[in-house]
């Protein structure tokens, strides 16, 4: 018995199938390559012409140049995506915030409010104090994407640190630049090369 189906259809709807799945498959793929590339250094540095300065500040920072050797970049700062824990819904959330900051930033640039270094060092300062008050809001949920406070002071790490944020480990909100306002970037030109993360404070 036919179900009103012709083979000719039949074959319509696998190829349609087939090149939605290719298709679908194809843009989320340049959704990441695109998230990728736009969270990068390089692009955070030189996409924005007025960012040059923080890429300067960064570079003389303990963040790009680690007693570890490990460079946390603009992304894993500045991008609320935790990287131990991604869901759906907050990389949803994380493409939102990416474009609204980025339209802000792009808007200011056009209307020339910080495209010179006077104008920039201008602003630094409320653009400073809004990432605070959203790291004091979300509990400095980037921060812990890469550090676990509960295992701060194993290995070869220096005792004192882990007596320091035990308290820390158990808090749900932590805003790690009230101790560390210089860790991510240094406006200071210091003649010395980038600044030790003892002197962050």
């Amino acid at each position: 018995m036919s179900n009103g189906t012709t083979p000719g259809r039949r074959k319509a709807l696998v190829l349609t199938l087939i090149v939605g799945i290719v298709a679908g498959i194809a843009a989320i793929a340049v959704t990441n390559a695109a998230v990728h590339w736009s969270g990068s250094n390089e692009f955070c540095s030189s996409a924005c012409h007025s960012m040059q300065w923080a890429a300067e500040a960064y570079r003389r920072s303990p963040h790009y140049a680690s007693h570890s050797g490990v460079t946390a970049g603009c992304g894993d700062c500045h991008i609320p995506y935790h990287s131990t824990d991604p869901g759906a819904l907050q990389y949803v959330a994380m493409l939102a915030y990416k474009a609204k900051v980025g339209t802000r930033d792009a808007i200011a640039q056009a209307r020339g409010v910080i495209d010179t270094k006077d104008k920039w060092e201008k602003a630094r300062a409320g653009y400073s104090e809004e990432v605070k008050e959203w790291m004091a809001g979300n509990g400095s949920l980037t921060c812990r994407g890469c550090h676990d406070l509960e295992k701060m002071g194993g290995g070869k790490a220096q005792p004192a640190i882990a007596e320091m944020h035990a308290g820390l480990a158990k808090a749900g909100a932590v805003n790690c630049l009230d101790c560390h306002a210089s860790v991510g970037h240094v406006y200071e030109t210091a003649a010395a090369g980038p600044a030790s993360p003892a002197k962050t404070k």
